[in-house]
């Protein structure tokens, strides 16, 4: 049968004053309305008599794309109807995967997308110019999406300066996400950043708070929370929050400092004591790559390989699902969200590289072959009982150290066989 219609129809932020003209049109035009069944009693002043109304619970959103699909394959108006803009975390997107696994053509069903106001823009227009500058909005629910993933764009959001909008940010199954999450913006933004938290906006019980990023507590918000943080440049102005259209000064973290060129003089030696599940990147696959892998598998670090070849431990590591190995070149990009990263390359411009994007996300970096453009060394190491000896020569010496190293492995040894 043809002539189907499958309306996708965006109810705005709460208040039926915010669904567009166009929506509502759609909305009448419809013999069956589909939807979350509290988007349904949102949208229930705009039904007709006459219309039927399948209501679905929370969490049913691909079983609603198909019976919306298979009404409208059946030559039937339909209209999905979704919170906020139904192509910004709605509804079209699970309908379009609906359609594209029947082979849909184009035509039939004839299917129109209706936009709305969403979540974001409702609190910006209470706190009064939030987004003056670019911005963006990270979801902070993890139930399509690892929290790795998630962990990677809130540092690059956070490094490249954007307004960053926080979607779904606290829930009872997660309680932990948006502490995490600002934890990793205020590693890049001042204490007095301004944060808002706008709750259930165009809503009767809709409530906005106006803080600072160090004043910010993550139990103030829920699943119908909204949380913006502003940009280096935003501020707060008689309880609003207003970001520039321009920078007036330089943006923080614009111009990383040149590297240092330490000697064991000014070597600080530091025990990294949270390693175990740290998210680490290690580029190169060779046999120096294989040796620093080895090491950081011992202490249980998460570890990502990327190199387009791999020695046999690598990848024997790899298929055992010890390691993540990419077997590709590296590429910007490959740092975000990494705690530690390791330029072992055979090659002297990827290394470079690595260092250089490594300085500007603020990720400590060892480099195999120019230790001054590091951060750090790894000093050679012996583990006795209750007892880490570790000997560095800044990385100008690593046959002596391990020498030195040795010399007191057997001191030590032999001490503790007396003791």
């Amino acid at each position: 049968m043809s002539g189907g219609m499958l309306a996708l129809v965006s109810l705005g932020p709460g208040d039926p004053a915010y669904i567009v003209p166009a929506a509502q049109q759609a909305l009448a035009a419809a013999e069956v309305v589909v939807g979350y069944q509290g988007y349904l009693e949102q949208a229930r002043p705009l039904l007709r008599p006459g219309q039927e109304v399948r209501a679905w619970p929370i969490g049913s959103e691909v079983k609603r794309a198909e019976e919306a699909v298979t009404l409208a394959e059946a030559g039937r108006r339909v209209a999905v109807v979704s919170g906020g803009d139904v192509g910004i975390y709605g509804m079209a997107a699970p309908v379009f995967e609906v359609l594209r696994q029947r082979g849909w053509d184009g035509r039939c069903p004839e299917v129109a997308v209706y936009p709305g106001v969403t979540a974001l823009q409702a609190a910006a227009a209470r706190l009064g110019a939030p987004l003056g500058h670019d911005f963006c909005a990270i979801s902070l629910s993890d139930l399509l999406t690892p929290w790795p993933v998630i962990e990677r764009r809130l540092v690059a959001a956070a490094w490249a300066d954007f307004v960053i909008a926080l979607y779904n940010p606290r829930s009872r199954r997660r309680p932990d996400h948006l502490r995490r999450a600002l934890g990793i913006i205020a590693r890049y933004r001042q204490p007095e950043t301004p944060v808002a938290f706008a709750r259930n906006v165009a809503r009767p019980d809709e409530s906005v708070r106006l803080t600072t990023l160090a004043e910010a507590d993550p139990a103030w918000a829920d699943m119908l929370t909204l949380v913006i943080v502003g940009n280096s440049e935003s501020y707060a102005l008689a309880e609003r929050m207003v970001t520039p259209r321009g920078y007036t000064g330089k943006p923080a973290g614009a111009e990383p400092s040149a590297p240092p060129h330490p000697g064991v003089e000014t070597v600080y030696p530091v025990v990294l004591t949270r390693v175990a599940g740290a998210p680490v990147v290690v580029v190169g696959g060779g046999q120096v790559a294989e040796r620093k892998v080895r090491g950081l598998l011992a202490v249980g670090a998460r570890v990502r390989v990327v190199s387009p070849e791999a020695t046999e431990a690598i990848r024997a590591w790899a298929a055992e699902g010890r390691l993540v190995w990419e077997p590709r070149p590296y590429r910007s990009g490959d740092l975000l969200g990494t705690r530690l990263a390791f330029a072992a390359t055979n090659r002297r411009e990827v290394n470079a590289q690595v260092a250089r994007e490594a300085a500007e996300l603020g990720v400590l970096c060892n480099v195999a072959d120019a230790p001054e453009e590091g951060d750090f060394h790894l000093p050679a190491v012996w583990r006795g009982e209750g007892v880490v000896v570790a000997v560095s020569t800044a990385g100008a010496d690593p046959a002596r150290a391990r020498a030195v190293r040795d010399r007191l492995a057997v001191v030590l040894s032999e001490t503790d066989a007396e003791g």
